[in-house]
């Protein structure tokens, strides 16, 4: 065992009692992601209210949502520029104003308008999420980074669940305007959580601006990030873990297509979309601490967690797929996303034990980038496949997946098993990272 995993770890009982500023910044999340789900449903219900029914359109709004992962890179390196706490507030800040602004649809119902205003609120997610990762490892002691990172992932579950639950009878029972007024509200509470978050002490940095235009514009600071990555083949394949497993990106366009078609309950469309939703939500809060208890926090043995991780994940999306009721496949997706949820915490643990914090900024928002890029990619692809399968479907290929024989809900099954087919993908890629660099890794920062 290594020497990481022989001290004694925090847990996150304790960690709650003894470390305000993690409170803060953990409800400050909380409340934020409650209402960005309320927020998914809304946009869904107002592309329905349109008059939109594609999958296209709904698969366009998670594609633009994923268009400021372009200029990513450039929030990281303002993150490791300027006080972190302050930005995520100011972010915050103006995400309340622009979701606000999406009311205006009520009178001037534009889809460019729609799209230009989730692009501004996701730019502004690019800022607030790399500054969330780089200022917990200055919040918590390194013993209690695993803690933080399964409560902060069990934030994330807690509120799919939760907010797609809620969401979806919420939005169902009093509109889509209804639902972005408790979206905005939310970043509301954010701020007031963070505002009460005390600053760690500030790090030494060379004045802004003595490398003329490229440090002004920040180029010289993005090169010396993508350079430390570069050089490092421990840090940039732990970067790469998240980007590589979105190649199943599509998963919510899916699990959208899933129950508004196959599993549909008449009188309430979105009722079984927030159900999977739910169960994604359980699985991805459930996995970290079934994980983390399994590896007891050892750093090898979380690299290695990741080999049965991508396997449960990729098995379970195909029993989904193939499932005859709705009550089958939500189980299915909880098993699916034990796994998914693993790779997600356990990268980033990994990457916060062994990161300076002079540059986990730029090392988050690049991943960050790469992951949304890949994500739109994939949501890309799937939203005009899923509109132009049923067309190629064969009456063998309908009895096979979906006895109803729709082309419709086989085209919806067929998607889920292709996410579990990819899956293997990335698995395939890891087995052959753990084999050069082996498993596991300093705990101290390579500075």
């Amino acid at each position: 065992m290594s020497e990481a995993a022989a001290q004694p770890q925090i847990g996150i009982v304790p960690l709650f009692r003894s470390n305000a500023n993690f409170r803060n910044l953990f409800f400050s999340r909380l409340v934020s992601l409650f209402g960005d789900w309320f927020n998914l449903l809304a946009i869904l219900a107002l592309l329905r209210a349109l008059g939109d029914t594609s999958a296209t359109s709904f698969a366009g709004v998670l594609v633009v949502k994923s268009l400021p992962a372009f200029v990513a890179p450039m929030a990281g390196v303002l993150v490791d520029r300027l006080p972190r706490r302050q930005l995520m507030m100011g972010a915050d800040a103006l995400r309340t104003l622009i979701v606000l602004g999406m009311l205006s649809l009520v009178w001037v119902p534009s889809l460019p308008l729609l799209y230009t205003l989730i692009v501004l609120q996701t730019l502004l997610g690019s800022l607030f999420e790399p500054a969330r990762n780089a200022l917990l490892p200055d919040l918590v002691e390194p013993r209690a980074l695993t803690a933080a990172n399964a409560a902060s992932a069990a934030s994330w579950s807690l509120m799919l669940a939760i907010g797609s639950a809620l969401g979806g009878l919420f939005t169902d029972a009093f509109g889509w305007q209804a639902a972005l007024l408790l979206d905005a509200s939310t970043y509301v509470g954010s701020v007031i959580f963070l505002a009460h978050i005390a600053d760690p002490p500030p790090m030494e940095r060379a004045p802004i601006g003595t490398g003329g235009l490229a440090d002004w514009l920040g180029i010289r600071d993005l090169i010396e990030g993508v350079r430390f990555m570069l050089g490092r083949p421990r840090v940039w394949t732990l970067a790469l873990v998240k980007p590589i497993w979105q190649v199943t990106g599509a998963r919510v366009l899916v699990l959208t297509l899933l129950g508004e078609g196959v599993f549909l309950v008449h009188g309430w469309p979105l009722l079984a979309v927030s159900v999977l939703f739910v169960a994604r939500g359980i699985g991805t809060g459930v996995g970290p601490f079934l994980s983390r208890w399994l590896t007891r926090s050892d750093p090898a043995a979380m690299e290695r967690a990741l080999i049965p991780a991508f396997v449960v994940a990729g098995l379970f999306y195909v029993v989904a797929g193939l499932a005859p009721s709705l009550w089958i496949a939500a189980p299915a997706i909880i098993l699916a996303h034990l796994g998914g949820a693993t790779i997600w915490v356990f990268s980033a643990i990994r990457l916060q034990q062994i990161l300076p914090s002079r540059v986990r900024g730029r090392v988050f928002a690049s991943e960050h980038a790469g992951l949304t890029l890949v994500l739109a990619g994939a949501t890309g692809v799937f939203g005009p496949l899923a509109d132009a399968m049923p067309e190629w479907l064969d009456g063998t290929a309908l009895v096979w997946v979906d006895a109803s024989g729709d082309a419709g809900f086989a085209t919806a099954r067929w998607l889920m098993v292709s996410l579990g087919v990819l899956t293997f993908l990335p698995l395939g890629l890891w087995i052959l990272r753990g084999m050069w660099l082996g498993w596991g890794g300093p705990m101290e920062s390579m500075d």
